[in-house]
């Protein structure tokens, strides 16, 4: 099978670096990537040339725009990768837009227009597929999941010796989905538990706010690390005790299974996040993790019950890893899209 990968798609980002490692390492795929840097000066005939003998077209997370331009240069199946809504993150999400207004039409459309154009339409939970179909009206048939997994080769746990610390790790943008400011509040309430600190690495949208926020109430358990560069996670997150997901109020929260859940997995964490529907679609509470409602209360004392039983811990992080390890690695990632792309071939 021949697959050519394009449009104006960063090919670091962390689910187009893992399917596309999962293709290359499949010998029965011929992957040809030609990402495009700017859609306006992109050169029309090299891509009709690169397209003339694929079989399948793929255009990885974000590439909405280069889906309306290319498939006006070819007949060729498109496959795409939206992994965000651009409607709901922007209306309901940031709320940067209001509902009702021109400009919520015009992110509406930035959806609705490239996901009508393409022929195959891939989307990371179950309950991504349904927001999609049923706010876009786009045939459920044509929407398949594939999750996003992790790259098992460069997210390996290791030992970490014991500490008389326990740490509380967290890495991410500060986004609203991520809802940081419950974990804020309950850091709040363990200020006076021993030797608990929080971690939290990223920088980002509400990433000022949350440290005046620290600084506000006088907190003393939380460290802000900073961006932290991709290849640099996995030494950084081997060395927290436990991991936090997501908690936010957002209507985007409850759709996702975020990148953090599955390299904390990988690494082999026991992970406390909201329960939502997404996460509740692989992960099962208390056998490969914990979940609890984005009250801090709640948070605070899952962190205090793990803190405190090192065997539920232990086999929390040791089972999360199995699920993933075994089912959401990158070549099983692969192996996965590919089968979506031959049933489609086959009809």
């Amino acid at each position: 099978m021949k697959i050519l990968v394009t449009g104006d798609y960063d090919p670091m980002y962390n689910r187009t670096r893992i399917l596309l490692k999962g293709l290359r390492a499949n010998t029965n795929i011929e992957l040809t990537e030609y990402p495009i840097a700017s859609l306006k000066a992109f050169d029309k005939e090299e891509f009709a040339i690169l397209a003339r003998d694929v079989d399948f077209i793929y255009l990885p997370p974000f590439t909405h725009k280069s889906v309306r331009k290319l498939r006006r240069l070819t007949n060729k199946p498109i496959v795409f990768d939206p992994l965000i809504s651009k409607y709901l993150t922007k209306v309901f999400d940031y709320k940067q837009v209001s509902r009702f207004s021109p400009r919520a039409l015009k992110n509406y459309l930035k959806d609705r227009v490239p996901l009508k154009k393409s022929d195959l339409i891939i989307v990371d939970t179950k309950a991504h597929k349904r927001y999609f179909s049923s706010t876009f009206n786009i045939n459920p048939h044509k929407i398949k999941v594939l999750p996003i997994g992790a790259d098992t080769t460069q997210f390996k746990p290791v030992h970490r010796p014991d500490n008389q610390i326990f740490t509380v790790g967290f890495y991410g943008g500060f986004i609203p989905l991520q809802g940081t400011q419950h974990i804020i509040e309950a850091a709040q309430l363990l200020q006076h538990a021993p030797n608990i600190q929080f971690d939290l690495i990223g920088t980002g949208f509400e990433w000022e706010k949350m440290k005046h926020r620290v600084k506000e109430l006088k907190l003393t358990n939380v460290n802000f690390l900073g961006w932290i560069a991709y290849d640099e996670l996995p030494d950084k997150i081997n060395q927290f005790d436990i991991c936090l997901g997501i908690f936010g109020d957002t209507p985007k929260a409850d759709l996702v299974i975020p990148n953090k859940v599955y390299h904390y997995a990988a690494l082999r964490k026991c992970i406390i996040t909201k329960e939502t529907p997404a996460i509740k679609e692989l992960f099962t509470n208390e056998k490969n993790i914990v979940l609890t409602t984005n009250n801090a209360e709640s948070i605070a004392e899952q962190i205090i019950r793990l803190k405190n039983d090192v065997i539920i811990t232990n086999n929390i992080g040791t089972a999360c890893h199995q699920l993933l390890t075994q089912n959401y690695n990158e070549h099983k990632i692969a192996e996965k899209f590919i089968y979506f792309l031959e049933e489609y071939r086959n009809g």
